[in-house]
């Protein structure tokens, strides 16, 4: 059974792994693809993405400091991450709108699928990270999952409330 540091490391590591391998094998796929590539449309969904993943870098590491060090986690914790919870939501429907925009009856159907499949892996962190847990990766998880019947409320997102009731 891992410690709860070494829990929060392997999350904090698993997240920046993700966002900078994610978008660095996407692109070298595409670009081995040799088709077209409408970058003004799966650009900034990627870059998306790996802007919500760091924030569950950021979040881990800071929960990890705050569990070792046996201190709150800092005053600007909160403000930080309503800011991030927020701007998401913005940055989201944004990007929507770009993929709509930019979407015609010409728009190959790839860019399409990967910008609208980008855009959905976004939301699906939106919602892991700030409302949901959507990741079970381990027995506890989930038996919890099992024994409860429902999904688990996300640790940022507690953490979050835990804050502004503080």
């Amino acid at each position: 059974m891992q410690t709860l540091p070494a829990r929060m490391q392997y999350l904090r590591n698993a997240e920046a792994f993700c966002s900078f391998a994610l978008p660095a094998i996407f692109c070298f796929d595409w670009q081995r693809s040799g088709d077209p590539i409408a970058w003004g449309m799966r650009g900034p969904v990627l870059v998306l993405v790996s802007y919500i993943l760091l924030q569950g870098v950021l979040y881990w590491h800071l929960k990890l400091q705050s569990v070792v060090r046996r201190q709150p986690l800092p005053a600007y914790f909160r403000p930080l991450y309503r800011f991030f919870k927020h701007s998401n939501f913005l940055i989201i429907a944004a990007a929507a709108a770009l993929i709509a925009a930019m979407s015609s009856a010409t728009a190959p159907t790839a860019d399409l699928t990967w910008s609208y499949g980008l855009l959905a892996f976004a939301v699906l962190e939106q919602i892991n990270y700030y409302h949901y847990q959507l990741m079970y990766d381990t027995r506890a998880a989930f038996a919890y999952l099992r024994r409860n019947g429902r999904l688990r409320k996300a640790a940022l997102g507690l953490d979050l409330k835990r804050q502004k009731a503080g």
